[in-house]
């Protein structure tokens, strides 16, 4: 048993279920679902055939009308126009586009009556279900289409990807400039090279829709140096090989392109929240104290601990050696403020020579706590023994 769309003479999609062979599963929840939004309208059943939860192989029908949904998607996520009521008038194919899709339509129950109008009728009423949905939805037309497909938002974008390059030592990370120009039969986006766009400009005589897919990047360019420069010296439709310096750069200027529209995908240990960074830790106690009672004295010393793991004197030196910005240290990058970490260390030292006998154990107990030693305190030193 499999499910099928039919269209009636009037040219309403209806779904049935029928003998043959199917795609993969289809739950019964999803059939009553889209049976229900083809009974509401033919664009409602059409928009949720394009959702993400449907599975990527269907039955023939189903798949011929999937298509057409996703063509109408990627136009509008093309488009130039206001999102949202602009949508309402999406340039609809041309007809001789329109005759072959029906010429390569599938046999379906009510196949007689698909023709060039009945699909021309159908964007049209895609176009207005679209920019009143939009419009209705609480977020706005980019929550509405997210909702739709977490990834649909993507198609007509551009991406810059920073990954890393473990095959070149001295440029470790490389860098590329996509665009997506569609959604796949998997519901994910599928980029080209910027380059690519540039070739199809040049070869098409068609500068505007180059222009508008660049839009983002000469917003990001306005607030970005190094977008700046890749854009006028066009590195930016080329792969590049970069320096951890210019990867640094990069990832610090990212909040800026993002915002400028720009989507950025980043190596997982920099997109996390949880950055690695070299920290100054105080271990306290690490030789036993000569009396006990809360007037003992304790040892401390400061360390630089990475993810929890104590520097060796030799990697303490590399790193404060090193490049300001990105090292690699045991395999991982980990960003480096060198300035902030030498000041972190000459309090310590400082504290440390104030109290050269050690700490007593309350004042330790304060700092394993998070609190301040008061200059005071300091001056003090052991004078409550």
């Amino acid at each position: 048993m499999s499910f099928a769309i039919a269209i009636s003479p009037d040219g309403r999609l209806r779904l049935s279920s029928e003998e043959g062979p199917g795609g993969e599963r289809v739950s019964s929840e999803q059939f009553e679902r889209l049976r229900c939004e083809l009974l509401r309208a033919n664009a409602a059943g059409l928009v949720d055939l394009s959702s993400v939860d449907w599975p990527s192989v269907l039955p023939a029908s189903l798949s011929f009308w999937r298509d057409f949904v996703r063509q109408f998607f990627r136009t509008l996520c093309h488009a130039d126009v206001l999102p949202g009521m602009g949508w309402a008038d999406l340039p609809c194919p041309e007809q001789s586009e329109l005759q072959e899709l029906v010429k390569a339509a599938p046999p379906m129950t009510g196949l007689e009556y698909l023709s060039s109008s009945l699909l021309e009728r159908l964007w049209s009423e895609l176009c207005e279900y679209a920019a009143e949905s939009a419009e209705l939805e609480q977020g706005g037309p980019q929550a509405w289409l997210r909702r739709l497909n977490p990834l649909a938002h993507l198609v007509g974008r551009v991406t810059f990807h920073l990954a890393e390059n473990k095959r070149d030592a001295e440029r470790p990370f490389a860098f590329l400039a996509t665009y997506s120009h569609r959604v796949s039969a998997q519901a994910k986006p599928v980029h080209r090279p910027l380059a690519e766009a540039l070739k199809q400009s040049v070869v098409e005589g068609d500068s505007g829709q180059l222009e508008r897919l660049l839009e983002p990047v000469r917003r990001a360019a306005s607030e970005s140096g190094l977008v700046s420069e890749l854009l006028r010296s066009k590195r930016l439709f080329a792969p590049q090989a970069w320096t951890p310096a210019e990867a640094y750069q990069f990832l610090q200027q990212s909040g800026v392109m993002e915002s400028a529209g720009v989507v950025i995908r980043l190596p997982n240990w920099w997109a996390s929240r949880r950055r690695v960074r070299p920290q100054v830790q105080v271990k306290i106690g690490n030789s036993a104290p000569s009396q006990v009672g809360l007037d003992s004295l304790l040892d401390f010393r400061p360390e630089v601990v990475i993810d929890g793991q104590s520097l060796s004197k030799s990697e303490l030196e590399q790193l404060m050696q090193g490049a300001e910005g990105l090292q690699l240290i045991r395999g991982s990058w980990v960003e480096v403020d060198q300035e902030r970490i030498r000041e972190a260390l000459n309090h310590w030292k400082k504290v440390r020579a104030s109290h050269p006998d050690g700490l007593e154990l309350v004042q330790g107990m304060r700092l394993l706590a998070g609190a301040t030693i008061s200059s005071e305190e300091q001056s003090l030193g052991g004078a409550s023994e």
